[in-house]
């Protein structure tokens, strides 16, 4: 799928995002974690939003990932200012789907979504209160 948007040059996702290394393991850690698979409708919308917020942020689902890692002596780190930007980010997503279907309730679960793909890639992430 090719998708143009406003703020840049033409970015592109493959069809199936579910068939990409961190969408994969995300969903497996899901079913998991839930001792459960996801009904396809549940699958579908999860896909579907992560989708739409890396379009918005021009960036596809491993590469986001990628990105707030740094290698250290150690191993892998989590780049801070990166997660707060990406925080950020998930939280403007948040208010313009809460603008758009005025549900916050639902507006909060399209934020959780992302943030349920990052944290099952290693990012730890955290949301505001819901007020």
């Amino acid at each position: 799928m090719t998708v143009t948007t406003e703020a840049g040059p033409e970015f592109s996702l493959p069809e199936d995002i579910g068939e990409l290394p961190a969408v994969k393991h995300w969903l497996e850690a899901q079913a998991r974690h839930w001792n459960r698979s996801q009904e396809e409708a549940d699958r579908r919308r999860k896909l579907d939003t992560l989708r739409s917020f890396c379009v918005i942020q021009q960036i596809d689902p491993d590469a986001l990932v990628r990105s707030l890692f740094r290698p250290t002596p150690e191993g892998p780190r989590i780049k801070l200012k990166r997660r707060r930007i990406v925080m950020e980010q998930i939280a403007e997503f948040e208010a313009k789907a809460r603008e758009e279907t005025q549900d916050v309730r639902r507006a909060r679960d399209t934020g959780n979504v992302v943030r349920s793909f990052l944290i099952h890639n290693g990012v730890a992430m955290s949301a505001p209160v819901v007020r």
